[in-house]
């Protein structure tokens, strides 16, 4: 009875195995048929797309977060057109 525990368990142990790597096999004869139609054209094609993609997100991005700017001393002028106003009616509001 001893020696048939550890029997027992090894031949969990080998079956839990080949069970895994059937499985492994399956995954990797199911991938070879999904790439079969796969060539470097294709790839190709693919891999300009993805990069158009992220440019247009890239460009996206910065917009959303305001990074992007037609003319950048349009917007210092407007900050200092700001800055001349806020002055004189603050001048108003201390005379009235």
């Amino acid at each position: 009875m001893i020696q048939f525990l550890p029997l027992l368990a090894l031949s969990g142990a080998v079956l839990i195995a080949l069970g895994l790597s059937l499985y492994a096999y399956r995954r990797v004869v199911i991938n070879e048929k999904a790439l079969a139609e796969l060539d470097w054209e294709t790839l190709v094609n693919l891999t300009g797309e993805v990069g158009a993609m992220k440019r247009s997100l890239q460009k996206t991005n910065s917009r959303i977060s305001g990074m992007t700017s037609a003319d950048p001393m349009h917007g210092i002028q407007e900050l200092q057109k700001l800055q001349l106003v806020q002055p004189n009616q603050a001048e108003l509001k201390r005379g009235g």
